[in-house]
C-alpha cells in the first residue's frame, strides 16, 4: 500500500489561529497553492470555515477531500487554539484525514529568511505579566531549537540569554517590545511578529513526510500552563 503522506495526490490545508490574526493555507503534493488571512483580528470561529471552503473552491475540492490537516497548537491563545483544535478533530473523523500538530513558535520562527540573523527569540503573550518563550538558532540554513519552550517574565528571559545578539519576534512584543529591548537584544519588524498559515503547511509537510501525525482521540493544545478555568475548578473542589 502506497505511504499516504509521500503521493503527490495528497491535498493539505493548514490552520493557524493561535494568536490575533488568524489564516488559513491550502496546497497539494507538499506545494502550497494559497492562503488567506481573516479580514480583522480574533477573527477566527466567524471566518475559518468559509476562507477554507474558498480556497478548496479554488483548488476545485471539496471538503471530504482533504487528506492532511495542518495546525498550529501552540503555545498561544487558549481559545484560538481550541477552534483550530475542535475543527482539526471533526474534519479528520468526518474525511478520515491524518492531522500534524505544529509548533507555533516553531512557525514564528519560519518568518525570518534573512540569512545575517543567527539567532532569534519567540515572545508570546501568556497574559499576567508572563509570555511563552523559546530561542532558535541557524544551523544549515535552518532554524533549529536550542531553547525549549519555557513560561517566564521579561525580566527573567533577559537574564537568561547570553552575550550573543538575540532578535525577537511574536505577539507577544505588541504591547511589550520595550521590556525586552536591551544592547544585546534587537526587536525586528512588526512584519514578523504574527504566526503564518502558510509557515504551518510549510513544516506541517515536512512532519508528514516523517509520518509525524497525531490522532484526533490525542490531539490536544499545547498550553504549557493551566487554563483560567481550570484552576477555578481547582481551587473550587479544594473548598470543598
Amino acid at each position: 500500500m502506497q505511504n499516504k503522506a509521500v503521493t503527490k495526490n495528497i491535498t493539505a490545508i493548514a490552520l493557524e489561529t493561535s494568536g490575533r490574526l488568524g489564516s488559513v493555507a491550502i496546497g497539494q503534493g507538499g506545494i502550497l497553492s494559497d492562503q488567506k488571512s481573516f479580514s480583522a483580528p480574533m477573527r477566527h470561529s466567524a471566518e475559518l470555515f468559509d476562507c477554507l471552503v474558498e480556497l478548496l473552491s479554488k483548488i476545485e475540492k471539496k471538503p471530504s477531500q482533504i487528506d492532511h490537516i495542518y495546525i498550529s497548537v501552540g503555545p498561544g491563545s487558549f481559545t484560538g487554539i481550541r477552534i483550530s483544535v475542535a475543527c482539526a478533530k471533526a474534519m479528520a473523523l468526518a474525511c478520515d484525514a491524518k492531522i500534524v500538530a505544529v509548533s507555533t513558535a516553531a512557525a514564528l520562527a519560519e518568518n525570518v529568511e534573512d540569512e545575517s540573523i543567527k539567532r532569534i527569540g519567540t515572545i508570546i503573550d501568556a497574559k499576567r505579566g508572563q509570555f511563552f518563550t523559546a530561542v532558535f538558532e541557524k544551523k544549515n540554513s535552518l532554524w533549529q531549537k536550542i531553547v525549549n519552550d519555557s513560561l517566564t517574565t521579561a525580566e527573567q528571559f533577559k537574564q537568561s540569554i547570553d552575550a550573543e545578539p538575540i532578535s525577537l519576534i511574536g505577539e507577544g512584543l505588541v504591547y511589550y517590545a520595550d521590556k525586552f529591548a536591551t544592547d544585546k537584544i534587537k526587536v525586528l519588524d512588526e512584519k514578523y511578529w504574527h504566526s503564518r498559515a502558510a509557515n504551518i503547511f510549510k513544516l506541517g509537510s515536512q512532519m508528514a513526510l516523517e509520518n509525524k501525525f497525531t490522532s484526533p482521540e490525542l490531539l490536544l493544545p499545547f498550553y504549557m500552563r493551566k487554563t483560567q478555568a481550570e484552576k477555578n475548578w481547582e481551587k473550587k473542589n479544594k473548598a470543598v
